[in-house]
């Protein structure tokens, strides 16, 4: 107990009793929120114009000595999906363990869980968390440990310490007058995992911020959910002032009555400064957001830059070891494939459609047509030029087999209806040897009219036929539409991964 109480005690320490240089008037407090959400890649994108850690750790000094009452949050999503989380680093797989290290040297203060955190298992989770010097706010999960429900925590001295639900900073104004602001963190239910219990976090959030309103001048939230989930989260609780939001991939703000959402734009291409300013005078906060662009005119903070150095290092080592020449060009592109997610979630995309072409030659037998997830395509970037090796794992870091599944038409049309209705998520499809005429509501197969009591023979991923993916969980093994699924093969044939069967493809076409 005592060794709980001095881990808390710390945290509190840590929050407590600011006292801002920002400020207008006696009576206000500032505080300033880095926020970022969503980040996978450790280094910059598009040839290095945009995105990099190093440079986030620049706007933070540069922020701190703006405000000393500055607080960087990332909200959920950073362990998984990644390609340098896929390989081996001193006898086991990094499984995030980059992003940790560099969001140390970066200095994030707060996160909160996001369903990829759970992509890991329990082990290289607790690991990841064990190695962070970052907090975790964490309201509506908990971990399941011998049939019991307890929360998740962090192992400090051979103790495990709970993450907190809630935590209440404390500032001082000029004048000495202490301002409360509390904080909490929810994520959504969306990657269920044997070890792990989600509560609703409607729920969970209303209840929170009841128990933190009699204690704080105001609250804050972090949140990885859907946008839309975050709207009526606002609407729900109209007296929050800030909803630090995750998941969604692109920026957004939007104010929901006195209720500011926003969320930045995946992979630290961009990140939001969040000034609130708190009156204690007039016992008001008023909120001003900035989308930062996160680009090449930011130096790197040279601290952070070599800790990703380090990464970038062990990542090609790695790739030479597994026989992986990352640099080898494998095609020279004639048109650019955009794999940004605002794309592949919401339309078909030359990217997706060359994925299930590179699928369909894949398979031997004849195929009628094929599909994928949008969502597996995670560079979030276009690839334009010459491809190489490295670009087809960070399109496709998850990996997985190509399989073929026997199904009747009507299973067919209900995955494919389902897949339109996923329009903006992960869940939309992207596929090859299929045609929908709108204005007919009407799916044609390989050039022929979708027939609901025909066999078809598709080639999809193996992931999809988990039912794991949004509003597909009807799509598994049990279907009584399905009348065979071949999902083994021979050592070597590239539908064992995905990423083979496009390299593959690519160095044919």
């Amino acid at each position: 107990m005592k060794k709980h109480f001095l881990f808390v005690a710390l945290v509190l320490i840590l929050g407590a009793c600011r006292t801002a240089k920002v400020s207008t008037s006696k009576d206000e407090v500032a505080i300033t929120f880095l926020h970022l959400n969503d980040v996978y890649e450790i280094s910059p994108l598009d040839n290095g114009k945009i995105g990099g850690m190093a440079r986030v750790a620049t706007v933070r000094q540069n922020l701190l000595h703006e405000n000393p009452n500055t607080i960087t949050v990332l909200s959920g999503d950073f362990l998984s999906p990644s390609v340098t989380g896929t390989l081996r680093y001193e006898g086991k797989g990094i499984k995030g363990r980059q992003m940790v290290d560099v969001m140390n040297a970066v200095g994030v203060d707060w996160v909160c869980f996001g369903n990829h955190e759970f992509d890991l298992d329990e082990k290289d989770l607790q690991e990841r968390i064990n190695e962070s010097k970052f907090n975790w706010l964490n309201s509506n999960a908990l971990e399941k440990i011998n049939g019991k429900l307890e929360p998740f925590g962090k192992v400090v001295n051979g103790t495990k310490m709970p993450f907190p639900k809630t935590q209440i900073y404390t500032f001082k104004n000029a004048k000495g007058e202490e301002v409360k602001m509390g904080m909490f963190g929810i994520v959504l239910p969306s990657n269920p995992k044997d070890y792990v219990w989600y509560d609703d976090f409607f729920e969970v959030a209303r209840k929170t911020y009841n128990e933190l309103k009699p204690q704080c001048d105001f609250v804050v939230a972090l949140t990885h959910i859907n946008r839309v989930d975050d709207i009526a989260l606002a609407g729900m609780v109209p007296e929050l002032k800030l909803i630090m939001g995750g998941h969604d991939h692109d920026n957004m703000i939007e104010k929901i009555g006195d209720v500011i959402m926003a969320k930045a734009d995946a992979n630290a291409k961009t990140a939001y400064i969040h000034r609130v300013v708190y009156n204690k005078a007039t016992g008001k906060a008023s909120v001003k957001s900035e989308l930062k662009k996160i680009n090449d005119q930011i130096p790197d903070n040279p601290e952070a830059a070599m800790v990703v150095k380090k990464w970038e290092d062990i990542a090609d080592a790695s790739f030479k070891a597994i026989g992986i020449n990352k640099n080898e060009v494998i095609t020279d592109l004639k048109e650019p494939l955009d794999g940004h997610e605002s794309t592949v979630r919401n339309q078909q995309a030359l990217m997706g459609s060359m994925i299930a072409k590179a699928m369909t030659a894949a398979t031997p037998d004849a195929t009628d047509c094929t599909f994928f997830n949008g969502g597996s395509i995670r560079i979030d970037d276009v690839v334009s030029g010459k491809m190489t090796q490295l670009d087809v794992l960070r399109v496709l870091p998850f990996g997985g087999k190509v399989i073929e599944v026997k199904m009747r038409g009507r299973l067919l049309e209900q995955i494919l209806e389902t897949g339109l209705k996923n329009k903006g998520s992960g869940g939309y499809l992207q596929w090859d040897r299929i045609t929908y005429e709108a204005a007919k509501n009407e799916w044609y197969i390989n050039g022929k009219l979708l027939d609901v009591n025909q066999e078809y023979k598709v080639v999809t991923s193996d992931f999809l036929l988990t039912g794991k993916e949004r509003n597909l969980d009807f799509f598994t093994k049990t279907n009584p539409d399905i009348i065979s699924v071949t999902d083994t093969f021979p050592e070597g044939d590239v539908r064992n991964d995905i990423r083979k069967a496009v390299i593959a493809y690519l160095k044919k076409n």
